[in-house]
């Protein structure tokens, strides 16, 4: 009775240890144990202040300073594992020896769900370079680049906040460093904004910082490597006439009979209380006369003027507005008129032109009269005659002498020419179709 008893305890334990060992098998064939290797595994540095004591920071070393992971899991696990779930770091509290150049220390890896016996790392130690740990101050440049505001508006300053910043790191890439800009977007802006940006720092090739770079620095009092800039949007003016004075005498006998600018007119830029004041002149930008001196000229002259100088505080050119003028002081003998006459009213001659359409590419001529200055009250327009003579000219564009035609008692001061285009009448027609 004993005996079978023993018999059947012993089976069923058998039973079990077979049931057991079965399961096993099966599982482990269905979902064994199995390694796969993830490479170059970006290593990043714990622990750095360990070495600021010692004014020293700890750098990566290029072309070390990533491993190769070894995890060792059920199959199920390893194929939903990517890299992006491993992380490798070496933690300067670990460093083997002070007195190598440069210190090994070794690297630990750690996976989601995996524990430490099943992760393996190659090298287990890695270099890093131990520099002297540099602090400099940098001015933030902020820009807008080729971004604009809404076209009735300028940007009149960006300013980040702060402007300045402290930044620590190996002396090595420290002396590299040429200058800080905070970059952002006033696209369509109507008012006054305070925008994030991420600093960019460049290196005196001009060259971007690449983040492996940036990783190894500190900037003070900046969170996540953003600041804020603040945009000041400044209103825009239209219609601002340009005035012009001179100074000095022109030759005796001669008269200054005008000052023009070209352009006439401008856009600026300002604060609402700079405009206001401007708006004071009568929106009126005058050019000093010491800048236009007609001493002793006996003829029209031209000076470049820049706009930009003469402008006040808190007021700038609006966009797209050439910060050059062209002033012309227009000199002419005593008791002379300058007279503009359209162009349309030039005759034509031979009058038989039929072979050619002819344009002429300015509106107006300028024609100079000299004569008695009561006779010169009662001249006009219609009193000029003008000609051209394009007897020998073909098709193309010339500068055609004008015979000008005066009532007695009127001379003409200086000799004047036409831009003239001849076109074939035919071309022209086609060309007027064509437009339409």
């Amino acid at each position: 009775m004993k005996r079978n008893l023993m018999n059947k305890t012993t089976l069923k334990i058998l039973s079990f240890v077979i049931a057991a060992f079965t399961w096993l098998i099966v599982t482990n064939m269905e979902d064994p144990v199995t390694e796969v290797t993830f490479y170059n595994i970006p290593v990043t540095i714990a622990n750095a202040s360990y070495l600021e004591s010692n004014s020293q920071i700890p750098a990566l070393t290029d072309g070390k300073d990533t491993v190769n992971v070894t995890i060792k899991a059920k199959s199920s696990v390893i194929k939903d594992l990517d890299q992006e779930d491993i992380t490798a770091q070496a933690d300067m509290t670990q460093i083997i020896s002070m007195d190598t150049t440069p210190v090994m220390v070794p690297v630990t890896a750690q996976c989601t769900d995996i524990s430490a016996e099943d992760i393996t790392v190659n090298p287990g130690n890695i270099p890093i370079d131990v520099e002297e740990k540099v602090t400099i101050e940098q001015k933030i440049y902020s820009t807008y680049g080729d971004t604009l505001p809404d076209k009735n508006y300028e940007v009149g300053s960006v300013k980040a906040e702060p402007d300045v910043v402290d930044i620590s790191g190996p002396a090595s890439l420290i002396s590299k460093i040429d200058r800080v800009v905070a970059r952002i977007d006033v696209s369509n802006m109507t008012e006054d904004t305070l925008v994030e940006a991420e600093l960019q720092i460049y290196d005196k090739n001009q060259e971007e910082l690449t983040a492996k770079q940036l990783a190894t620095l500190n900037l003070s009092g900046i969170e996540d490597n953003k600041v804020k800039v603040r945009v000041d949007l400044w209103k825009v003016q239209n219609n601002v006439k340009i005035q012009a004075e001179y100074t000095g005498q022109p030759e005796s006998g001669y008269e200054v009979n005008a000052v023009e600018s070209t352009p006439a007119t401008i856009s600026i830029a300002g604060t609402d209380e700079a405009l206001e004041e401007f708006a004071e002149t009568g929106n009126v930008l005058t050019i000093p006369g010491e800048l236009i001196d007609v001493s002793g000229k006996s003829e029209d002259f031209t000076t470049s003027v820049n706009l930009t100088d003469l402008l006040p505080t808190g007021i700038q050119l609006a966009r797209n507005i050439n910060s050059t003028a062209s002033v012309t002081a227009k000199i002419l003998p005593y008791n002379s008129r300058e007279l503009s006459i359209p162009s349309t009213n030039i005759t034509t001659l031979p009058e038989n032109m039929d072979a050619y359409d002819v344009i002429f590419e300015k509106e107006k001529v300028i024609v100079r009269v000299k004569g008695k200055e009561a006779d010169l009250d009662k001249l006009t327009v219609k009193d000029i005659k003008l000609s051209v003579n394009l007897q020998n000219y073909k098709e193309g564009e010339w500068e055609v002498p004008v015979q000008v035609s005066l009532p007695d008692g009127y001379e003409q001061v200086d000799n004047i020419t036409v831009a003239v285009r001849l076109v074939k009448a035919a071309e022209a027609s086609k060309q007027t179709e064509d437009g339409k």
